[in-house]
């Protein structure tokens, strides 16, 4: 049986505090790494001449150093574009990996695009208190359009999936690289989601995926404050809404994939954005009868409260958008890292 290779491919920029525990861990895998690709984005402080100490020890260390920055999706399909492997893993600079990661994760892709598993937030510096939802995440397209469901830190891919990718221009002003990738693989129906917890991501607040958590306690008031909340909020956000689905359906109009979701996807994105009452009601409809492929879980039953949930969808979507409200903190990546409120 021909061995199979799996490259790492790990963005840094300023990570000298905690990039040394992520590079022992990744050097600890059960299943090694062929190559660990390490691009650094300009650093300005010792990033750089960590990987390089790292790189002396280990060969399969190749660090590379942008001299001009490219940002985030810059930086990251770049290195992406570097890797020889059969299979990929996203690294981040500042967080953990068990040392079994890769191993459980080739051994569950199969003939998957990409697999993702539960990261646990832990705060290295933050006071916040941690949330951690166990719940296995809804991996549909139809829901991806919206909202980011798994980290790109989390996920081992196919090299396939590069190939099968469009033009990320159209969505990587809205959307992270890592956004993209799972959405071109929903697109396939082609993620399998493994529910255990294979790394440690490090919340704290010079991380560039840093927010605070939000409460998602369920009581009959807060159900009632929200629907307020997210009337007014989607009032507010719908035109940025309605740019972020425009992209998403540009860049998906491009995947040639057979998959009756992705004729779904592309379905509700023109329903959303006509902006006919008729075509939203038809869109409420439709939401309320695919809701288990757009809730942030689905337990296997349907229900009654899945039903209104499902109807009201298109109004509630507004929470993973309410950064663009005229009055929102400014977060770094909001649109990948909002938490649900369901």
């Amino acid at each position: 049986m021909e061995k199979i290779r799996v490259s790492v491919v790990m963005c840094t920029c300023n990570g000298e505090r905690f990039i040394r525990e992520q590079l022992d861990s990744i050097m600890a895998q059960t299943c090694p790494a062929e190559e660990i690709i390490i691009q650094d984005d300009a650093s300005d402080d010792r990033t750089f001449d960590i990987v390089e100490e790292y790189a002396r020890r280990y060969p399969q260390i190749r660090p590379v150093r942008n001299t001009r920055r490219k940002g985030v999706n810059g930086n990251f399909f770049d290195a992406l574009s570097k890797a020889t492997g059969d299979y990929i893993a996203i690294a981040d600079q500042d967080d953990i990996w068990e040392p079994y990661k890769i191993e459980r994760q080739v051994q569950t892709i199969g003939d998957r695009l990409l697999c993702a598993s539960f990261s646990r937030p832990f705060y290295g510096d933050a006071t916040d208190d941690t949330f951690f939802d166990m719940r296995v995440p809804n991996c549909s397209l139809l829901r991806m359009i919206y909202v980011g469901v798994f980290p790109g830190h989390s996920t081992l891919f196919s090299r396939r999936l590069l190939a099968l990718m469009p033009d990320p221009s159209p969505l990587a002003r809205y959307r992270c690289y890592d956004m993209i990738l799972a959405l071109t693989a929903a697109a396939f129906d082609s993620i399998v989601f493994l529910p255990e917890v294979l790394s440690w991501h490090r919340r704290h607040t010079a991380a560039y995926t840093y927010i605070r958590p939000t409460s998602n306690s369920r009581s009959a008031g807060n159900i009632f404050r929200w629907m307020q909340r997210t009337r007014r909020l989607h009032r507010e956000v719908r035109d940025g809404i309605d740019q972020r689905l425009l992209a998403a359906k540009e860049f998906l109009s491009h995947v040639d994939s057979a998959m009756p979701v992705l004729r779904q996807a592309l379905h509700m994105i023109d329903l959303y954005t006509s902006h006919s009452r008729i075509d939203f009601l038809r869109l409420q409809f439709f939401c309320m009868k695919n809701y288990p492929l757009l809730l942030y879980s689905f337990s296997g039953r349907r229900s009654l409260a899945g039903y209104l949930r499902g109807f009201y969808f298109p109004v509630s979507c507004s929470d993973y958008f309410r950064f663009l409200a005229p009055a929102a903190p400014s977060f770094r990546k909001p649109e990948e890292k909002t938490v649900p409120s369901e």
